[in-house]
């Protein structure tokens, strides 16, 4: 059974510039909101001129067309993982390592989401070629945690967790109850207005809470 690193652990990982740092798995299925939007010809509300920074693992496994964000990072060798795809990424441009047909290295990388897949727009920078002290937007920090409108009990934060989980599937990893503090965390790779959004319709005040990976470049 292969052993899977924690989200919060990964992003520690990487901030330190230590290697791989994510977490949170899924399949990258399409958000039905997103694909709807965009059969519609309109753009998604995620795809403007946001653009995002983060230090995480990319890796490409043998079966896969594109390079992925790491979500949870197998304990194997090669690792495994399966998250966001990435455009325009090109191993021969950046150094990684290989293994039975399978790349990856750690990064800090930069780009904008379309809906469906991380668009870099700078070029990807090793995360073993820098002093993550210069990039402190990037350090791990807990979510912000306000005072929930309504007390919930744990299975119902759960409730939510999974509801958004399966509803976000392309860019939202999981999450948990945080009974002590009424919340459900969500873990993400990033949090869009579309995200933002959906929660502020369906639950109540300050119930929801994201951890993201990818932040906002100021």
């Amino acid at each position: 059974m292969q052993r899977f690193i924690p989200v919060a652990l990964l992003l520690m990982l990487a901030a330190c510039g230590q290697g791989s740092g994510d977490g949170g798995a899924h399949d990258g299925g399409a958000d039905s909101a997103a694909d709807d939007t965009q059969q519609s010809g309109e753009p998604t509300p995620s795809s403007d001129a946001v653009v995002y920074q983060a230090a995480l693992t990319v890796l490409q496994g043998v079966e896969r067309d594109a390079a992925e964000l790491c979500g949870a990072v197998a304990e194997s060798y090669p690792p495994q993982c399966g998250g966001l795809p990435v455009s325009g990424w090109d191993w021969d441009a950046v150094a990684h390592e290989e293994a039975e047909g399978v790349r990856w290295g750690s990064y800090v990388v930069t780009g904008t989401f379309d809906g469906k897949s991380f668009v870099l727009t700078e070029d990807p920078v090793p995360t073993e070629e820098i002093d993550m002290a210069d990039y402190p937007a990037l350090q791990y920090e807990e979510p912000e945690i306000g005072d929930p409108a309504e007390d919930l009990s744990a299975e119902e934060l759960q409730a939510i967790a999974d509801e958004i989980t399966a509803e976000f599937p392309r860019y939202v990893n999981g999450g948990w109850a945080d009974d002590q503090n009424g919340v459900a965390v969500i873990d993400t790779f990033l949090v869009t207005p579309e995200l933002e959004a959906f929660a502020a319709e369906h639950y109540p005040e300050d119930t929801v809470v994201f951890a993201s990976m990818l932040k906002p470049v100021e």
